[in-house]
C-alpha cells in the first residue's frame, strides 16, 4: 500500500467518525437512522458523509491530481480523445459527481 493510499484511508476513516459521532450527525439524523425515516434526515446524513468523503478525496488526491490524470490518460488513451465515447462517459461521471455534491449541499442548506 502506498503512502498516499494510507493517508487516504486514514482520512476516510476520520471522515466516517466525523459523520457519525460528532454534532454533524444531528439527533434527528440519528433517530431517522434508528427507525428508518423520515427519508429527508437519512438523506441529509448521507449527504454529510458524501461531503466529508469528497473533501478528503479532494485534499488527498487533489494534491496529486496532475499525476493521476496523466496516469489515467496513459493507461486509457480514450479518456484524452474527445472523439471517443470513453471521454464523454468519464466526463459524464465526473459531472454526475459534481451534481450529487451540489444536491447534498442543497439538502443541508434547505
Amino acid at each position: 500500500m502506498t503512502g498516499q493510499a494510507v493517508v487516504l484511508l486514514c482520512g476516510l476513516l476520520f471522515a466516517h467518525y466525523l459523520g457519525d459521532y460528532t454534532p454533524l450527525a444531528t439527533p434527528r439524523m440519528q433517530e431517522a437512522k434508528a427507525v428508518g425515516g423520515p427519508l429527508l434526515f437519512i438523506a441529509a446524513h448521507a449527504a454529510v458523509h458524501a461531503l466529508l468523503v469528497a473533501l478528503v478525496v479532494a485534499l488527498v488526491v487533489g494534491m496529486a491530481w496532475p499525476t493521476l490524470r496523466a496516469k489515467l490518460g496513459q493507461r486509457y488513451p480514450k479518456l484524452n480523445d474527445c472523439q471517443k465515447s470513453g471521454f464523454w462517459y468519464s466526463l459524464g461521471v465526473d459531472q454526475l459527481g459534481h451534481g450529487l455534491i451540489l444536491v447534498g449541499v442543497a439538502a443541508l442548506v434547505v
